[in-house]
């Protein structure tokens, strides 16, 4: 029985997570190639804390429910190949108008994973965004030939998927960090080189190791200068993808890297990317994710929170990103 209403996280201001409150909602009807999940649990990504903040690609006005992933069960369907899935617990993505922090969303049946047994629902509520990311980037780095990949961040959940991924596919990783805390856990994960970024000689040793473990592309998920400086480190011909901004700050790049060194720096968004490689390249993708890189792919989970409490989580998750991921649940 689907109840008339439930209850759903909404963001009533951008003022993160001090906007969001939990209210009384109607329960959303699926459409034409929609089906309804009743949610088990949803990820906190930092797309949503951009999102809070009114930041993100994706902008829906307040008051609307965030999350952009999670995983549960398919209860209903509108017309189409949703009917194939009502009954299966799944993972999904949402870009529309209902997010996944709420006890139930809408989801387009193109963007549902149906999910082995083995897989929890708080891995399953991580199974998208992070993993196809990572699996695109890699996929980039193997599509250009090159020997080696440049990351920062490498200690966030992304940062160390992508380091296990790029071992699995024969790449080496150098990977940044702020503290060297993480080094010998980064080093046993897989990364060829582990450099600082507060070190006094950080652009001679960054510039060394690109140029020692073959990289010939950067992913940078903190822009601001630090893109620069992975530029200026990589060889001639060298790009750098930035998919993330987590130091709220512009890329900043001197202008002779890019017009003497013939590098660039382009964006990516998972979601510009789903629509220029196509449904098949998505599936391929997905099935790698749950078979051959499973072991890559897994997330730690630091903590879950019921959602009465997820602007206490996701304030602690804003303060120890590299910690691990939290999980929200109704």
């Amino acid at each position: 029985m689907i109840p008339k209403t439930m209850r759903a996280l909404q963001l009533e201001s951008f003022d993160g997570p001090e906007g969001l409150h939990l209210r009384e909602v109607p329960t959303p009807t699926p459409r034409a190639g929609q089906v309804l999940v009743k949610i088990r649990s949803a990820a906190v990504n930092p797309s949503d804390l951009m999102f809070l903040r009114g930041r993100y690609g994706v902008r829906r006005e307040p008051p609307t429910t965030p999350g952009f992933e999670g995983c549960g069960d398919v209860v209903d369907a509108g017309s189409g190949m949703g009917s194939l899935l009502v009954g299966r617990r799944v993972a999904l993505a949402t870009q529309g108008t209902y997010g996944s922090w709420a006890e139930y969303t809408i989801a387009d049946a193109t963007s549902c994973l149906p999910l082995r047994a083995r897989i929890s629902d708080e891995q399953g509520a991580m199974m998208l965004v992070n993993p196809i990311t990572a699996w695109a980037l890699i996929d980039r780095a193997r599509r250009d030939g090159v020997r080696g990949v440049l990351l920062n961040a490498a200690n966030s959940a992304l940062g160390r998927m992508m380091i296990r991924t790029a071992q699995a596919r024969g790449l080496r990783a150098v990977a940044i960090v702020r503290s060297q805390t993480h080094v010998a856990a980064l080093m046993a994960l897989g990364a060829s080189a582990v450099v600082l970024s507060e070190a006094d000689d950080y652009a001679a040793t960054l510039k060394e190791a690109c140029a020692a473990h073959g990289c010939g592309i950067g992913f940078d998920a903190v822009s601001g200068k630090q893109t620069g400086q992975m530029l200026a480190a990589l060889p001639r011909g060298a790009r750098v993808l930035t998919y993330g901004a987590l130091s709220l700050e512009p890329v900043q790049v001197d202008v002779g890297t890019l017009l003497f060194g013939n590098r660039a720096v382009e964006g990516f968004w998972l979601t510009e990317w789903i629509k220029q490689r196509g449904m098949l390249t998505l599936l391929r993708a997905m099935y790698d994710i749950q078979t051959s890189l499973a072991s890559c792919m897994s997330t730690e989970v630091l903590a879950t929170y019921a959602f009465a409490d997820a602007p206490a989580g996701i304030r602690a998750y804003q303060d120890a990103m590299g910690a691990g991921k939290i999980v929200l649940k109704p």
